[in-house]
C-alpha cells in the first residue's frame, strides 16, 4: 500500500539513465562524503544554511493520509497527491523515475537496480516524498564492478528525519563551485558563546590537494573548486570550560552539464599535462586537439579565445534558459561560476560583463605543485573543467582526454555531474573486468587520446535525464577507449549510442 504525504507543490525528481539503467540527479548539489555527524549530541542536522549561494529554513510538517483499505483512489480534496509516484511501497523500483530513490522505504536505495561500472548518481533514503524538502540532501551512490548499486554516501534524509531537524545550530550549507564560502552561517547559534575558533575542511573522494581554509581573516572562509559534499569541523573554545566541536556538511554544486578532470603522477615531478575536451552535440566531425567550432578545449574554449574564428558557436546568442544559450548572466551574481574562477581567470569575466560562455573551458591547468593548499594560489593543482550551464535535450555530447605532453604514467580521474548531482566517476573505476584504475603510460605522451563517455540530457513530466554511456574498445572487457591524436581528428570515433 502507497502512502501519501501533503506537500505544497509538485516534487519533481530529477534522473540520470546510464548505459540502459536511468540514473536519478537532483538540483541541488550531491555528497560524497561522510554522513553529517554533530559531536556535541545535538540534532542540529537540519534545513540548507545560509550560507554563500545557500538558503536556509526550518521544515514544515507534513500529515500522513492512507488510501482507503478497498484500493479506491478518492482522498480528501485537500491532500496534495503526487503524480509522479514518489512515495513508499512494497517495492525497490529501477526505471528512471524512481532510480536514486528508496521506493520500499528500507534505508536502502536501489538494492535491486543493475547499473555500469564507473556510473554513479544520486541517493535518497527513506520516504521519497521528503526528498528536496528544507533540511533534506541527497547523498551519492556508485556502480560498482559487479554491476549493482553502493552504499549510498552523504546526504541527509528522510531516515535521519531530515525534515524535521533544527537549524538553530550546526546544520548544512550550500554553495557553487569556486565562490569564497563564509563557513561562519552552517554553525548556527552553536558558536555564540564562542571565545576562539578553528574550522577545518574534509574533502569529497578524488578532490586531491584538498584546499584548506584561509587561516587568515577572515578564518572561516572556504573556497570549493570542485563539486561534492564537503565534511566541515568546527571547534570553538569557551570561557570557564573545554573546547567543543560540531560537524556538518557543505554542498557543492551546479546546474547543468560540468566535467571535471584531475590527474596524478606515478612519480614525482609534477610535469605533465593532460587536457580536457567536449565536442559539440550531434556532431561527428573530427576532433580538434589545437581548436575547431566542434571541439571544446584549451585552444579555443577558453574566455581569452571566444573571439577566435574557431571558437564553439554551439548555441544562439540570444534565448532564455532553461533552453540552449551562449552567454547568460544570472541576476543571482554567485550561479555565474565563471566569474569566481581561480587564477585571475574570473576576474577577467567578470570584468566583460556578460556572464558565462556555453560551453567553456574555465581553467586549463598546465603545471602545478601538489604540495600548495591554498586555491588562490596560481600553482595550486586545480582541476581542468568545462562547463555547459543549459545543456540542450535529447543530443549527445562526447568527452574526450588527451595527453598533452609528458613522459610519465598518468592515473586520470574524470567526474561528470548533471544538475549538481555525480552522474559518472570514471578512470579509477568503470574499466577493465576484473576492474582496474585506468592509467596512461608514460609513452602515449603527445599522442594518447581517451574517448571517455557520452552523455545527453532528456526531460519528461516527472525527470530531467542525464544519460551518461563510458565508452569500451571491447565492452566484454570493459577495455577503455584509448587512441591517439591522428586517429581523433581524423575520425570521430564509434558512433554515438543508440537512445
Amino acid at each position: 500500500m502507497r502512502r501519501g504525504r501533503v506537500v505544497p507543490a509538485l516534487l519533481v525528481v530529477l534522473t540520470a539513465a546510464t548505459g540502459g539503467a536511468a540514473l536519478a540527479v537532483g538540483c541541488s548539489a550531491v555528497g560524497e562524503g561522510s554522513e553529517f555527524t554533530s559531536t556535541t549530541g545535538t540534532t542540529d542536522t537540519g534545513g540548507g544554511g545560509p550560507g554563500a549561494g545557500g538558503s536556509g529554513g526550518e521544515a514544515g510538517g507534513g500529515i500522513i493520509i492512507e488510501p482507503p483499505q478497498d484500493g479506491g483512489t478518492d482522498a480528501p480534496p485537500d491532500v496534495y497527491i503526487n503524480p509522479c509516484g514518489s512515495e513508499c511501497g512494497p517495492t525497490e523500483l529501477c526505471d528512471p523515475d524512481h532510480l536514486g530513490l528508496d521506493d520500499d522505504c528500507d534505508g536502502e536505495v536501489d538494492e535491486d537496480c543493475s547499473c555500469i561500472g564507473g556510473q554513479a548518481h544520486f541517493c535518497f533514503k527513506g520516504d521519497p516524498s521528503f526528498r528536496g524538502q528544507p533540511g533534506c540532501f541527497d547523498g551519492s551512490q556508485s556502480c560498482t564492478e559487479n554491476g549493482d548499486w553502493g552504499p549510498c554516501v552523504g546526504g541527509v534524509h528522510a531516515t535521519e528525519q531530515c525534515a524535521e531537524q533544527s537549524t538553530v545550530g550546526c546544520h548544512p550549507i550550500q554553495a557553487v563551485p569556486f565562490q569564497n564560502v563564509d563557513l561562519k552561517p552552517g554553525t548556527g547559534t552553536f558558536s555564540s558563546n564562542a571565545v576562539t575558533e578553528t574550522w577545518s575542511v574534509a574533502c569529497p573522494a578524488g578532490v586531491n590537494p584538498c584546499p584548506v581554509p584561509s587561516g587568515a581573516s577572515p578564518a572561516d572562509d572556504y573556497k570549493p573548486l570542485q563539486s561534492g559534499e564537503y565534511t566541515v569541523t568546527y571547534t570553538k573554545t569557551v570561557s570557564g570550560g573545554p573546547s567543543e566541536s560540531c560537524t556538518y556538511p557543505l554542498f557543492v554544486g551546479s546546474r547543468g552539464l560540468r566535467v571535471e578532470l584531475e590527474w596524478r603522477n606515478d612519480s614525482a615531478p609534477y610535469g605533465a599535462d593532460i587536457d580536457l575536451h567536449l565536442h559539440q552535440p550531434n556532431n561527428t566531425q573530427p576532433w580538434a586537439v589545437s581548436g575547431a567550432p566542434q571541439d571544446c578545449g584549451y585552444g579555443n574554449c577558453t574566455l581569452s579565445s571566444l573571439s577566435d574564428s574557431d571558437a564553439p558557436h554551439w548555441f544562439p546568442t540570444t534565448g532564455s534558459p532553461p533552453d540552449p544559450v551562449a552567454w547568460y548572466e544570472d541576476p543571482v551574481l554567485e550561479q555565474n561560476t565563471c566569474y569566481y574562477a581561480p587564477r585571475g581567470v574570473g576576474t577577467a569575466w567578470q570584468a566583460r560583463g556578460e556572464g558565462c560562455y556555453n560551453p567553456r573551458l574555465d581553467l586549463d591547468n598546465i603545471s602545478c605543485t601538489p604540495s600548495v593548499t591554498d586555491p588562490s594560489a596560481s600553482n595550486f593543482c586545480a582541476p581542468e573543467n568545462i562547463n555547459v550551464d543549459f545543456p540542450p535535450q535529447d543530443q549527445w555530447f562526447r568527452i574526450g582526454v588527451h595527453y598533452f605532453s609528458g613522459s610519465q604514467n598518468i592515473r586520470p580521474r574524470l567526474k561528470v555531474y548533471c544538475n549538481g548531482a555525480l552522474a559518472a566517476d570514471l578512470g579509477p573505476s568503470g574499466f577493465y573486468d576484473p576492474e582496474m584504475p585506468l592509467i596512461f603510460p608514460a609513452s602515449g605522451g603527445g599522442s594518447l587520446y581517451w574517448l571517455a563517455a557520452d552523455v545527453r540530457f532528456q526531460t519528461n513530466e516527472c525527470s530531467n535525464t542525464c544519460d551518461v554511456r563510458p565508452l569500451y574498445m571491447d565492452a566484454v572487457s570493459r577495455q577503455p577507449y584509448l587512441t591517439n591524436r591522428s586517429t581523433v581528428e581524423s575520425n570521430f570515433g564509434p558512433p554515438y549510442p543508440s537512445p
